[in-house]
């Protein structure tokens, strides 16, 4: 019995010719595509970059998106595995973990998944009403925190850094607009999470109650660093949020869009040309794309990228490294 997520390599086949939209003939005009583009819950920084890409994607490649709510990177990378999501949002944290079969993939690497273009860096910080007393991690300890949808990035990373230093709290999953709204009716005391800035839900919070927006501090940096070595350091800029008037600390992990290795390559290269020949059309709506550029498409340093992406790399002159683009990593890449 196969595992959530694991298709054979037939129903794969037989999933992809099933649409007959992907695939065109030459000499004839371009049809209509469709293709399921997996993002994440309500609230969340990966659906609002869903809706703002998804005008670009549809005038400039012709390709119908169909947003699909979910829990986030991990669910996003079962789906696009299974081929039941073409392409999705996926955090480089969970997509290591995906890649090499480890944490909630242990022992069944998802080598489906490829890389098409460079989103955004995702810093994980946290807040909480400012009555709660409540001023780093460690003051955490004996209280309700919420880490965001169950089973997702947020709850793993939370739980790995609550280990690490002896953090005794009670989780509280849901999606970020459940817990914002349970921050601020005082259900929960704080809200851990991660997602571009400013966070929609902590924004929120920030807009309707006196709150203090924390991140690590440096003893519980390296210790979270030690865990999950793919972060790396990132300042939170002041005036990030209504009342925060100090840079904070923190780490971050980049975002890609990613995409089945089975979709015909033409639609994922005209994917990646509307999104990063367009981009100032995506940062109108969406101010955190301001790192989507094909420059940026290096920070990924595993995941093997689509061919359809490739080209559009390729033409436009960003060397990408040989190992990611031949459809595998070497063994000596994977731990």
């Amino acid at each position: 019995m196969r595992s959530r997520g694991q298709v054979s390599r037939r129903s794969i086949v037989m999933m992809f010719s099933a649409w007959p939209l992907v695939r065109t003939s030459p000499g004839r005009a371009l049809s209509p595509i469709r293709l399921v583009f997996a993002a994440a819950g309500e609230g969340s920084a990966f659906l609002a970059f869903g809706h703002a890409v998804k005008p670009v994607i549809e005038r400039y490649a012709q390709i119908a998106v169909e947003l699909r709510e979910t829990g986030g990177s991990n669910e996003n990378a079962e789906l696009l595995q299974a081929g039941a999501a073409q392409i999705g949002c996926l955090s480089m944290g969970p997509g290591y973990d995906a890649w090499h079969g480890r944490g909630p993939f242990q022992g069944r690497p998802l080598r489906a998944l490829r890389a098409v273009a460079p989103l955004y860096e995702t810093p994980y910080h946290a807040i909480a009403l400012a009555e709660s007393g409540i001023r780093t991690l460690k003051n955490l300890s004996g209280r309700r925190v919420g880490v965001g949808p169950a089973g997702g990035p947020g709850e793993v990373f939370f739980r790995g850094i609550a280990e690490a230093l002896a953090i005794k709290a009670t989780v509280v999953t849901g999606t970020p607009a459940e817990l914002s709204a349970k921050v601020l009716s005082r259900e929960i005391d704080a809200f851990w999470y991660g997602s571009g800035l400013p966070s929609p839900p902590f924004l929120e919070i920030a807009r309707r109650a006196d709150a203090i927006v924390f991140g690590l501090q440096r003893d519980e940096a390296q210790q979270f660093r030690r865990r999950f070595p793919y972060f790396s350091p990132h300042e939170i800029p002041a005036n990030t949020y209504p009342g925060q008037t100090e840079p904070i600390s923190s780490l971050a992990v980049w975002n890609f869009l990613t995409a089945h290795e089975g979709v015909a390559d033409d639609p994922v290269y005209r994917v990646t040309k509307a999104l990063l020949d367009h981009p100032d059309e995506v940062r109108a709506t969406f101010p955190t794309a301001a790192a989507m550029t094909r420059a940026n498409a290096v920070a990924n340093t595993f995941l093997p990228f689509h061919a359809g992406a490739a080209r559009y790399y390729r033409e436009t002159g960003v060397a990408l490294p040989p190992a990611l683009l031949s459809g595998s990593t070497p063994s000596a890449a994977v731990p």
